[in-house]
Formats: C-alpha cells, sequence, structure tokens
C-alpha cells in the first residue's frame, strides 16, 4: 500500500487567534486564511505560513460552546493541539493508519477551508493525536 507523505500543518488549539497570530509573527508572519468558521465542528480556522517553509501554522479557536478543544483550553490559552499530514491518496492512507494501531477520532469530512479535500483524525497511543489530508487517488501536492 504506497501513498506519499508530507508534514502539511501543525496545530494549535488557542483561546486568542489574534494573540496567537502576534506571537508567531517573527516566525510566521503571513495569515493565509483568518478564522474561517468551521459550523461542523463550531470553532475557527487560521493558517500562518512564512516563505521558507512548506508547512503551515494552524490555529483553532473555538466559535463558542461546545467546540472540540474546549477541554484542552479549560486551563491554558494555548496547547499543541495535533500534526496534519498531507497525503497522496486519502483511502489508502487511512487504510495504512487503521492497520498500525490509529483509531479514527472524526470519520472522513471536507474541511470547510479546503473542501475539495478529505481529512481525518486519528489517535494512536504513542504518538497522540493527527490529522491526515488529501484528495482520494489524486496527485500529489
Amino acid at each position: 500500500m504506497k501513498f506519499e507523505i508530507s508534514l502539511d500543518h501543525i496545530s494549535y488549539a488557542v483561546k486568542s487567534t489574534d494573540g496567537s497570530i502576534e506571537a508567531f509573527s517573527s516566525m510566521y508572519p503571513i495569515v493565509d486564511i483568518y478564522k474561517c468558521h468551521d459550523k461542523r465542528q463550531n470553532i475557527f480556522i487560521t493558517f500562518l505560513s512564512n516563505k521558507n517553509d512548506k508547512q503551515k501554522i494552524e490555529l483553532i479557536e473555538p466559535a463558542s460552546d461546545p467546540s472540540p478543544v474546549d477541554n484542552m483550553l479549560a486551563d491554558q490559552d494555548s496547547v499543541l493541539y495535533h500534526l496534519c499530514y498531507r497525503v497522496s491518496d486519502f483511502v489508502k492512507a487511512e487504510q495504512h493508519f487503521l492497520g498500525s494501531g490509529f483509531v479514527t477520532v472524526s470519520p472522513a469530512f471536507n474541511p470547510a477551508d479546503e473542501p475539495e479535500v478529505f481529512a481525518s483524525h486519528l489517535y494512536h497511543e504513542n504518538i497522540g493525536l493527527i490529522e491526515i489530508i488529501g484528495k482520494n487517488k489524486g496527485e500529489f501536492e
């Protein structure tokens, strides 16, 4: 089962998108997407980048209660949430990870900020939470 994989983004759950943008500004000064409202998860999604790195920083802020990051932010203003990997074939990658001890946290969905692809959150006790994102049998980007 072959597929290509690369780190796409590092995700942080945050209480303040604007505060996090300011804190990341010297490392990731470009705001690619600002507070895209994902109604399905009840969150705002922001992406930061810079000229030198392929991977981005994703900021996840609760839109209101409940959201998937509420518990994580109960005692902190910001916390590492997950790493996301872009895959060349979503179905093959998902099958591979599920066969390697990962369990599905969120079934496949189309992200609000990139509706033409599939994404899923998976968990492994020795790694934690990851996300995979990609087209089914699509070209690797």
